[in-house]
């Protein structure tokens, strides 16, 4: 029977060998689906090209199409995201709720709203923010402004009434009166943002201050920020980098998407700094103007070729500073006449003449020269022949050096000049060959984990019928010390504990609407600074904003999972999904795919994503301990709750604002979603004060532990001290003590025992 059946240890060998033979298959598979993948979107290239230069034409006909059809408006050229999404039903509002602590003066609060949004003026005295006074209107799928209507400043000004439903606005129903007044649509007649103030009932004067735009209206030219309708005042540069360096916090894994290269970089500052030193020194030695003593002789050939060259760049620099309106003297067009001009212009500011240039090839061909070069030829050539060998002894002594310490200590040798150039260069080429191969492996990861991840199973939140109504919630304030504390205590980031939460939250929500929680649910992920939520419109605000805005990724979420395995899903994705993230940023800041690509099949592309990851996920960082914000009439800002809109298919959206010392969920989904929607938002503290007090309570015991075992002294014990293992040792050692009380004094003393050494234990005091 034994050889019948082979033996355990006969089988691990093929068993092994099977799985080890599996794993290449797999590999290999990967390998040529990666290969597949990357020559499919190489192949998309053209396509995408022309479709970028037939959408660019198309779209400047049809609007100057319109222009000339309605004169009065003026349409929106740029296409965004969300404008592409957005329709009557589903508009793409912004919501920003302040609690401010103070007594309510609603004149005081309009006169700075008239002063520092509404009526500001720019350095040219216009209206900086005219599109608050403008119409938002819709032509033939163009958004455009209508300038014509008249601007009624108490339909954008409005102090609600402090009683909501017979009861009067206090903490109990604030979410309820907030919720409502978001539900509501903006009037087509008027600019679509408002500014309504909400007296609150509340042991110590208080007041809510409810901030609605419409996105539009946040984008393009002479438009402002969010931060310039919220009239707050802005933190001091020093104290923020002060406050910021006196504690340690793990960076979001959101924020850091993309890794920025810091060879590349580096490298190309060290190759412009040589080189604008080679030119420094090469005008200073043959520029005339620099240098006066290269006049004393006639120029030669060489000598003209760079004069020439000289006074061309010159002429560059001069025309390039007029082109950019650094120079208001001369308006005239850059031609090839002006490009003339300005070289003949330089030439004889460097005395640079017709008879000087015809002669210029006598001069370097001059026969009485040829002695003398001769000699000196010979001379250097000797010269090098017997400095080659210590050159030679002197550039290996440097490469050692180089090589066992990482610079090298010889002067004058070429490994000391140009070590830390070629060691740029590796890194440089390092960092390109990472980069080359991320974008080779792009697009199979990017279908992989953005469809592939799909398991085909829908829940609630991708089979709800929309309405387009949003409405919101908020969580209580959760500390932020607890927050880090936890995520230090796990090894993961604060992100990582407020998505652990928002998993938990998702649980309850779908036990509470009788729906069974999914293995999985997909979302999209972003994380931006703060300065993204408060930074002005004026100077470069704008361009400032878009610079805070990140990529995105998506992530499958799985309800009730532990932090350290929502760790390590973030991690995976953010390092899956670099080009996603990039071509994202990419888009927020330039809008590379809505130019790229039909507005009607970007249109359906996006709203096919959007009915898979239905659900969305942000962030807003703020540095640690950073103060409350005040609003520009002195009043303390207590909180800040910020919503981003759910457009298309997208059904709930989780916020996360960190503010000074707490952190909040914010919630907004679709009205058809009531009344469970609150759900998320109270389960979310909860699980987040569960988790910390859970943590907290395990790093008391393991104090207490460490403490008792501090609290320890330890005893030396002779042999002699040590307990006998018998009772018959026992009675030999009393029988023997009862004896030395009467032997004779005479005796000579036990000789004291030092072998072995002395022994330890605890004794607990």
């Amino acid at each position: 029977m034994k050889g019948l059946f082979p033996s355990a240890a006969r089988r691990r060998p093929r068993s092994a060998m099977i799985a080890k033979r599996r794993g290449a298959r797999e590999r290999l598979l990967e390998e040529f689906y990666t290969y597949c993948a990357f020559w499919v979107a190489v192949s998309a290239l053209p396509v995408l090209a022309v479709s970028f230069v037939v959408v660019r034409v198309s779209k400047y006909l049809w609007l100057k199409l319109l222009s000339s059809r309605y004169p009065h408006l003026e349409f929106i050229w740029t296409d965004t995201v969300r404008s592409l999404l957005d329709t009557h039903r589903n508009q793409g509002i912004i919501n920003v709720l302040l609690s401010v602590k103070g007594t309510l003066d609603p004149e005081q609060l309009k006169n700075h709203l008239s002063e520092h949004v509404i009526n500001e003026r720019d350095k040219n005295g216009g209206l900086m923010f005219p599109r608050l006074r403008h119409q938002l209107v819709s032509r033939w799928g163009n958004y455009a402004w209508d300038a014509s209507v008249t601007f009624r400043p108490e339909n954008h000004f409005i102090v609600a009434s402090a009683v909501y439903r017979g009861r009067q606005v206090g903490e109990n129903n604030i979410q309820e009166y907030v919720s409502d007044i978001v539900s509501k649509y903006f009037t087509s007649d008027q600019s679509p943002w408002q500014y309504i103030v909400i007296p609150c009932v509340s042991t110590e004067p208080k007041y809510y201050i409810l901030v609605r735009v419409h996105h539009l209206l946040l984008s393009g030219k002479k438009s402002p920020n969010i931060g310039d309708l919220l009239l707050l005042e802005q933190i001091n540069p020093i104290d923020r980098i002060s406050t910021s360096q006196t504690e340690y916090m793990q960076q979001s894994p959101l924020v850091k998407l993309s890794p920025t290269p810091s060879a590349i970089p580096e490298l190309w500052g060290k190759v412009n700094e040589n080189l604008s030193n080679a030119w420094n020194e090469f005008v200073s030695e043959y520029d005339p103007v620099e240098s006066p003593r290269a006049l004393k002789t006639l120029p030669g050939a060489f000598h003209v070729a760079g004069l020439v060259l000289i006074a061309t760049v010159s002429a560059l620099r001069e025309l390039n500073k007029k082109s950019n309106g650094r120079d208001t003297t001369s308006e005239a067009p850059v031609t090839a006449l002006t490009l003339l001009a300005a070289i003949q212009r330089e030439c004889n500011r460097r005395k640079l003449t017709i008879p000087k240039i015809i002669l210029s090839p006598l001069i370097t061909a001059d026969p009485r020269k040829w002695p003398g070069m001769a000699f000196g030829a010979a001379w250097s050539s000797f010269r090098q022949f017997v400095r080659l060998p210590f050159q030679i002894r002197n550039e290996l002594v440097a490469l050692s050096e180089l090589r066992a310490c990482g610079h090298a200590r010889q002067p004058d040798t070429l490994t000391w000049k140009y070590a830390e150039l070629g060691q740029l260069c590796v890194a440089a080429v390092s960092e390109a060959w990472r980069g080359a191969l991320e974008v080779y492996r792009a697009p199979a990861r990017l279908w992989t984990d953005t469809i592939g991840v799909d398991d085909g199973h829908k829940h609630l939140l991708q089979t709800v019928s929309l309405c387009g109504r949003k409405v919101t919630a908020w969580s209580r304030p959760v500390p932020r010390a607890g927050v880090e504390r936890a995520a230090r205590a796990l090894d993961v980031s604060s992100t990582d504990i407020a998505l652990y939460a928002a998993t938990e939250a998702l649980r309850a929500f779908f036990e509470n609407a009788q729906s069974h929680p999914p293995e999985s649910v997909l979302t999209t992920a972003r994380a931006a600074h703060e300065d993204f939520l408060y930074t002005f419109a004026e100077g470069h605000g704008k361009s400032y904003k878009k610079s805070q805005s990140g990529g995105m990724i998506c992530l499958a979420l799985s309800p009730g999972a532990s932090p350290r395995r929502v760790c390590a899903a973030v991690s995976r994705a953010c390092e899956r999904q670099r080009a996603l993230a990039a071509g994202w940023a990419a888009q927020a800041k330039c809008g590379a795919l809505t130019r790229a690509l039909p507005s009607p099949l970007a249109r359906l592309v996006l709203n096919v994503l959007s009915r898979r990851y239905a659900l969305s996920y942000a962030e807003i960082d703020s540095p640690p301990h950073a103060p409350p914000r005040k609003t520009v009439w002195g009043h303390d800002v207590d909180a800040v709750i910020y919503w981003r809109p759910p457009q298309a298919n997208i059904s709930m959206s989780l916020t996360v604002i960190q503010y000074a010392d707490t952190v909040r969920l914010a919630v907004m989904a679709d009205a058809r979603l009531v009344p469970a929607h609150i759900i998320p938002a109270t389960r979310w503290a909860t699980a987040i004060e569960q988790l910390v007090a859970k943590i907290d309570q395990e790093i008391a015991k393991i104090s207490a532990r460490a403490h008792l075992a501090a609290s320890t002294v330890p005893q030396i014990i002779t042999p002699e001290e040590l307990p006998s293992t018998s009772t018959e040792t026992a009675e030999e050692e009393t029988e023997a003590r009862n004896q030395e009380d009467t032997v004779d004094t005479l005796r000579p003393p036990s000789i004291t025992a030092v072998s072995p050494p002395p022994m330890r234990k605890r004794v607990v005091n």
